[in-house]
């Protein structure tokens, strides 16, 4: 069987929303299901930017990406978004968990079985709306007699559950790992660069090629109807005093952070010059709504329907590593992209690492050897910036990462980023017009 060339051929998303899960009146978003987002973004596609090209009945199969299938997030195996936006019921589908990954993974399923022959088109979606989550890791008092004594096992070196069941802790672990090569104000820094790039993205008017206004509310006010045409957790004027100041959100390992610490109080406070935890509302992503959506076509169905391609998928790549620093999985996910594509960071024009947190983005550019090609890196800002809607997030910055090297006119790019539960996922792609 001939492995066959595989093409990105539209890409669509949300502005993503700022949620508010205690407060739902303050997110724009906060009254939208996320499989309501997925449905808007493709009709979005069909309806006006394919309008008379191709239709859902064209398509092969629906991919939907989220972190959980439950309450707002049931999708019947992904037949709920397909249905919203009116899609036939003989295209197939499928609903994945790869948590922050789901998006991009679906993206990779898709890749794969158009490469080998099973499909011609398929649409890769991600979804979320922090405001609507409901899910939640259990505590050990909330566990049944029985599965409270196995609960056991997750407090070791490896699956520290109360470090790898919070993602916030896993960023403070990850941080005081790396204690000799950044420092909290690398962290802030990165962060604020990463506004200032958002905010210059949106002032140019680069977004406005993949965003789909939506029809939503004002933020506290729900039945004032409001056109939402841009991410509303962008801070331009963000300084680097004003983010240096904000208060810690995480434990140290020596205070109780995770299990077994890494540093003595005293080698913590010599280290960082402070005994808060490092991890911030500045230096993370923010909580968001949104969704994204690629479509992927073999060069045979690309033909069919005229179709000119963003950009053709080279390769993907995944890896695990351990859960209380999940943010190393783009390391891993990385490489393996590289390897298979034949190809080193060298030949890679343009990077997107998604900013889940500041010292994960940090942490695979040193790893990657790319700290001295940073205005490579995420030029149009990040999840920090623009948002994190978890499975979102993947599509999003594939996408992304094709306008980015249309707009360049440069070959090749590689999009990354890590999952929690220590997972990381990678796609390079590649600017055929170039």
């Amino acid at each position: 069987m001939k492995v066959r060339d595989v093409y990105i051929t539209d890409y669509i998303r949300t502005p993503f929303s700022r949620s508010r899960p205690r407060e739902p009146p303050r997110d724009a978003f906060g009254n939208l299901r996320p499989d309501e987002l997925t449905a808007l973004t493709l009709m979005e596609m069909f309806d006006n930017r394919l309008k008379d090209k191709v239709t859902p009945e064209d398509v092969d199969e629906f991919y939907i990406g989220a972190t959980h299938f439950n309450y707002e997030y049931v999708t019947l195996g992904g037949r709920y978004p397909m249905f919203l936006a009116k899609f036939p019921t003989k295209v197939s589908s499928v609903a994945l968990d790869r948590q922050c990954g789901s998006g991009m993974t679906c993206a990779s399923l898709g890749f794969n079985n158009i490469a080998m022959g099973y499909s011609d088109i398929v649409i890769a979606s991600g979804m979320n709306n922090a405001t609507m989550s409901r899910s939640k890791p259990p505590t050990t008092r909330e566990l049944s007699p029985t599965m409270r004594k196995g609960h056991e096992f997750f407090i070791d070196d490896v699956v520290d559950f109360r470090c790898s069941g919070s993602m916030l802790q896993t960023a403070q672990k990850l941080h005081e790992m790396d204690s000799d090569i950044f420092n909290k104000e690398d962290n802030d820094r990165f962060s604020v660069r990463s506004h200032k790039l958002a905010a210059k993205g949106q002032e140019d008017g680069f977004f406005k090629g993949e965003i789909v206004p939506i029809m939503a509310h004002t933020e506290g006010d729900e039945d004032t109807p409001l056109l939402i045409e841009h991410d509303l957790s962008v801070r331009g004027n963000a300084t680097y005093e004003g983010t240096r100041d904000l208060r810690g959100l995480t434990k140290p390992g020596w205070d109780g952070g995770y299990y077994r610490p890494l540093m003595t109080k005293e080698e913590y406070v010599k280290a960082f010059d402070t005994e808060q935890g490092l991890v911030t509302a500045g230096n993370s992503c923010p909580i968001n709504a949104g969704a994204a959506t690629l479509m992927l076509m073999s060069e045979d169905a690309m033909k069919k329907y005229d179709l000119d391609p963003i950009a053709r998928i080279i390769s993907n790549g995944f890896g695990a590593v351990d859960p209380t620093v999940m943010g190393r999985g783009p390391v891993p996910a990385s490489w393996m992209a590289l390897k298979h594509a034949g190809l080193t960071t060298d030949d890679i024009d343009y990077f997107e690492i998604n900013e889940a947190f500041a010292i994960v983005g940090l942490n695979w550019i040193h790893e990657m050897g790319l700290l001295d090609r940073m205005d490579d890196i995420n030029i149009y800002g990040g999840g920090i910036s623009i948002g994190h809607p978890i499975a979102a997030t993947g599509p999003r910055i594939v996408g992304t990462l094709a306008r980015i090297l249309k707009q360049k006119k440069a070959k090749l790019g590689l999009a990354t980023m890590c999952c929690g539960g220590g997972q990381g996922t990678a796609m390079i792609i590649e600017n055929v017009d170039a």
